[in-house]
């Protein structure tokens, strides 16, 4: 388990497009969806005025939160297509967070367990990492301690305490994780991205990583980097080639390959959006800018007049009428 896990801060900026824009990636969909849970001690006891917030994790910025019943239970509802971080608070009591993606609709339960980040992070080590720590007491602090301080915004501590950790267990892929996330919010990309790098030395397999690495390439510009990282993200996730069942992950990846001037595969990842999702407006839109790029103009004009349809009021509804209005003339 991840403290802050904006693991996933998937913030795509589009560097470039058939009619010269430059543009933020957009939120997804139009309808709500609700997650709910339970939020529990390390006895599995429900816990009465927990504050369970969710954050969106792609722009634009959403915030909602509930608190949980007698019960322990909870239920945010009112959640656009997105990822989130949904985080559980109580004071005295720590804090519990996770990172979902949700759809259209869509109701998830995300159950969250308050104090059990470090006992969770031992839980992923293997037999011989385990046999590696001589004092898991003080691993375990140093790792609860750098959550909380990430929890609280305090990321150079968390830095500090993570790197204690790490000299316990230099195998620790969770607190080379959490160190890159905190050099991401002080904005050190350079230490983020050296960060993320060991976390995939040790966990070749780890998607967030992938998926971080390719937020730095985009910010730096390294758009051939990012079109790398990201596809292994989405390979790894199970949005990759031969894999693709979430429509925000092949978007996304999409929005990575237009960064990189990678038209044609651009185009693959929206009609695959669009065939996982045909709800996805802007899958349609962009799908449309493709289109504009390989000079296939009557496809554009059915492109944009599928997002329209779709989002009538939609950030790029005007620009797109215009576009129709002018390539139909």
């Amino acid at each position: 388990m991840f403290c802050k896990s904006s693991l996933l801060r998937f913030q795509v900026t589009l560097a470039a497009s058939a009619v010269a824009l430059m543009m933020a990636v957009p939120a997804f969909g139009q309808s709500s969806g609700v997650v709910n849970g339970s939020v529990t001690d390390g006895q599995g006891i429900g816990i009465t005025g927990v504050k369970v917030t969710a954050t969106s994790q792609i722009p634009p910025r959403m915030v909602l939160d509930a608190e949980t019943n007698d019960e322990g239970f909870y239920r945010i509802m009112g959640l656009r297509a997105n990822s989130y971080e949904v985080v559980a608070e109580k004071e005295g009591l720590g804090s519990a967070a996770a990172v979902f993606t949700i759809r259209e609709g869509q109701n998830l339960t995300i159950d969250l367990n308050l104090g059990a980040s470090a006992a969770a992070a031992v839980a992923t080590l293997s037999e011989e990492d385990l046999a590696k720590i001589e004092n898991r007491g003080e691993f375990e602090s140093a790792f609860q301690l750098g959550s909380g301080a990430m929890q609280a915004g305090s990321h150079q501590e968390a830095i500090n305490q993570f790197l204690l950790a790490i000299e316990i267990l230099d195998s620790c892929y969770n607190c080379y994780q959490n160190i890159g996330i905190s050099h991401l919010e002080l904005g050190n990309n350079e230490e983020a991205e050296v960060a993320f790098k060991r976390v995939i030395e040790l966990r070749p397999d780890y998607a967030n990583a992938y998926i971080n690495l390719s937020n730095i390439y985009n910010s730096q510009r390294r758009f051939d980097e990012a079109a790398e990282a990201s596809a292994e993200a989405a390979r790894l996730s199970g949005a990759g080639e031969g894999a693709t069942t979430d429509p925000i992950a092949v978007y996304n990846q999409g929005i990575i390959y237009m960064n990189a001037q990678r038209i044609v595969e651009a185009k693959a990842q929206f009609e695959q959006t669009i065939s996982l999702d045909p709800s996805h407006a802007e899958a349609h839109y962009w799908l449309a800018m493709t289109h504009l790029n390989t000079g296939d103009m009557a496809d554009a004009v059915t492109a944009l007049e599928s997002y329209i349809e779709l989002d009538p009021s939609g950030r790029y509804a005007d620009q797109s009428r215009a576009m129709i209005q002018t390539l139909q003339q």
